[in-house]
């Protein structure tokens, strides 16, 4: 199966041609933050409604073919361990993002690619380089391809990341990443939706649906199942179908050239809410001390023109009636953190997104676009709010956040306090600590179910 030159020939050829010994120390690091990361954020949402569906379908295998479930380490298969799994990490909004030109969770797809590790009892370094081709994939389509505003959700590009992360992993020809690619993408396409008006819980489980799709377009071709030709050239293929017929230069192996590999970029994040609303939420904390929620007359928020089409747009985000719109509104996430100091899970398990002070605010709520703002994005992302208050007086806060600033990160301490605070009752203590240390030296493990062993309740 051949594509010479074009896109789906690029990316099997990069996703190939990574090697462990590639990489900077700042990805291995930044493989070993992301894993304890997203087991953490997963035992934050062990109960939820979506973590709980997902697990009941993990229904258990005695093949070998097989991967178990973070908590309960019931032996599944590949596709549902990266389903179940996934919706844990992804449901609190609490697992990394990136947002260039469009938004993306990569971590949504680690639990697929580690499922798929596991089953072939892969080391360290090659969960790791897998990983990090993943993460590539999906941070560089989201850099250049306009996906989102063409009505195409996020999955699109993560079903393609995590195929070619399983491929690899499973050892297939070059001809077989060819068709594991094109049965990613033709099969898979999905509509923007998922993410419009009012959201639902498949918004927290399309990309873990991405990643259970992308490890069974590997498997199938492992098999030996062909996948449709020109899937991303041909007549109904991905350019056709999706930018209509449009064609993005997606730059694949710049890494080698810069340095800056997009598992080390990806923010990860301190509140339970989209990207695009951690700024607004780090702005109205700096704000509150001088701006009482029961003192402020009127509140403007101004912003950049992508977060606003995100997290303002869209009027459900003005009254939101579900935890998943609640936690992709900028308004809410304003208001909540000026009347209580903060945002939590506990914010949206206690529905204060419907309760009548927090409303009340947002009545009181406008929010402009700013060209400057717009302009600066994506290297500077800025957030200002003023208050005006029943006094007559006003405050203003304004944060700005760089790339830069995001890919610095978390420090280790930072992200240790992170965990603790998910896993707080659920999953601490030895049986915690074991698996830190594990995770702590990812690269030197010979087996990563050996780590697998330690995610148990």
């Amino acid at each position: 199966m051949s594509d010479a030159g074009n896109l789906h020939e690029k990316i099997v050829a990069f996703s190939s041609g990574v090697r462990f010994g590639d990489l900077p120390a700042a990805a291995i690091r930044a493989a070993r933050m992301r894993l304890i990361d997203s087991v953490g954020v997963a035992f934050a949402a062990y109960d939820s409604p979506p973590g709980r569906i997902a697990r009941r379908l993990a229904q258990p295998t005695s093949g070998d073919l097989a991967a178990r479930v973070w908590g309960s380490q019931v032996r599944t298969t590949l596709e549902a361990a990266a389903f179940a799994n996934g919706v844990m990490v992804r449901y609190l909004d609490l697992n990394d993002a990136w947002r260039t030109k469009d938004a993306h969770h990569p971590s949504d797809y680690l639990p697929g690619i580690l499922a798929v590790a596991e089953y072939r009892g892969a080391s360290g370094e090659d969960f790791i380089a897998a990983l990090a081709v993943a993460y590539e994939i999906v941070c560089r389509f989201t850099d250049v391809v306009p996906l989102n505003d063409a009505g195409w959700d996020q999955p699109v590009s993560g079903a393609i990341a995590t195929a070619m992360a399983a491929g690899r992993l499973l050892g297939l020809s070059h001809e077989a990443m060819m068709h594991a690619g094109a049965l990613a993408v033709v099969p898979n396409l999905c509509t923007y939706q998922t993410r419009a008006g009012e959201l639902s819980m498949w918004k927290g489980c399309a990309g873990p649906n991405g990643a259970r799709n992308g490890v069974f377009a590997a498997l199938l071709a492992a098999e030996g199942m062909t996948g449709p030709y020109e899937a991303f050239d041909g007549v109904f293929g991905f350019w056709n179908q999706t930018l209509r017929g449009t064609r993005c230069d997606v730059p694949l192996g710049s890494c080698y050239q810069d340095g800056k590999w997009g598992i080390v970029q990806t923010n990860i994040k301190t509140h339970p809410v989209r990207d695009s609303c951690q700024l607004p939420i780090d702005t109205a904390l700096e704000l509150r001390p001088r701006a009482r929620a029961a003192d402020i007359a009127a509140l403007r928020i101004e912003t950049y023109r992508s977060a606003w089409e995100g997290a303002v747009k869209d009027k459900e985000l003005w009254a939101p009636k579900t935890r998943e719109t609640a936690d992709h509104s900028m308004l809410f996430a304003v208001a909540c953190a000026l009347v209580d100091g903060g945002v939590t899970s506990a914010s949206f398990e206690q529905g204060r997104f419907a309760d009548a002070d927090i409303l009340d605010l947002i009545g009181r709520t406008t929010v402009e676009v700013t060209d400057e703002f717009t302009a600066a994005t994506p290297g500077r992302r800025n957030c200002r709010i003023i208050a005006t208050l029943k006094s007559g007086a006003s405050a203003v806060a304004h944060r700005v956040v760089t790339l830069a600033d995001i890919e610095r990160g978390m420090s280790d301490q930072e992200l240790a306090r992170k965990f603790d605070a998910c896993t707080a009752g659920v999953f601490e203590g030895e049986r915690a600590r074991a698996f830190l240390d594990a995770a702590a030296s990812l690269e030197s493990v010979a087996d990563v179910g050996r780590i697998v062993d330690l995610i148990r309740l």
